[in-house]
């Protein structure tokens, strides 16, 4: 399947997914986030047992999350705006397929998510993972937030998410975010293969079970006090000057000077 910004292959029981969105450094938009659920979709009702979801070879930056350009900005309502990447990684968790995703270059903001709700990571030994909304003043969600700490300890969640530090590919294998460290882009291109062809042999209804009660098992539910003020937060957090600054400290490239309002 050719889409704009995603190009979806089927060989065998296996569906190849190639992120092109080079030019944006695969920045996820409306478009790019809703193509990649149609092919994970597609995937499904096609007999796929597995899916390996990569980048272009060779690329510096294998996904620069959410694409800047559609926050909202101005006049615009950051509390009416529809967050459609949040909602593509809804429909990437909610995969009854294996995802193995390859990765090599830089994983900024909102793909490091899309590597924690994957299933089985391949990662070049270059690969670096930043979480970047402190630097833009933007909010987090819970959903994204327990993807993380199902994926990594709490206090490396915790020092990501306040330095926006990069994780090497190194500390990421010997955290557990990492199942495959590999030298290249072709041992990468056969790692990926060699563990869907392994999936596909065995049972897909009991893979699909465990992968269905892994889920449902680390990612917690919240009480209604609790996402209450949660959203409170998240709320303050969208409203501020703060927002708006780093923002316009992103466009203008420069720092941005936050003033916890």
């Amino acid at each position: 399947m050719g889409f704009q910004y995603v190009d979806s292959q089927q060989r065998g029981h296996v569906t190849h997914v190639t992120m092109r969105n080079t030019v944006k450094h695969n920045a996820f938009n409306a478009v790019m986030s809703a193509e990649l659920v149609e092919a994970l979709n597609h995937a499904e009702t096609a007999g796929s047992r597995a899916v390996i979801l990569r980048a272009e070879p060779g690329v510096k930056v294998w996904s620069a999350g959410h694409d800047i350009s559609e926050l909202p900005v101005g006049d615009d309502d950051p509390l009416k705006w529809t967050n459609t990447l949040a909602a593509m990684m809804e429909d990437v968790a909610a995969c009854a397929l294996p995802l193995i995703v390859g990765i090599e270059g830089g994983v900024w903001g909102g793909a490091c998510e899309l590597a924690m709700a994957a299933d089985i990571v391949v990662a070049l030994e270059s690969t670096t993972f930043a979480i970047t909304p402190a630097k833009l003043g933007v909010a987090y969600s819970s959903a994204g937030i327990s993807r993380f700490l199902a994926a990594l300890p709490v206090h490396v969640v915790k020092e990501m998410f306040f330095t926006a530090t990069p994780l090497s590919a190194h500390r990421a294998y010997d955290l557990g975010l990492v199942n495959h460290l590999v030298p290249n882009e072709q041992r990468m291109a056969a790692v990926c293969s060699q563990l869907a062809d392994r999936i596909v042999d065995l049972a897909p209804l009991t893979i699909r079970s465990v992968k269905a009660e892994v889920q449902a098992i680390t990612l917690p539910a919240h009480t209604t006090d609790q996402s209450a003020h949660l959203e409170a937060l998240r709320t303050a957090a969208w409203a501020s000057e703060d927002y708006q600054e780093g923002i316009r400290a992103f466009e203008q490239r420069r720092t941005p000077e936050f003033k916890g309002i």
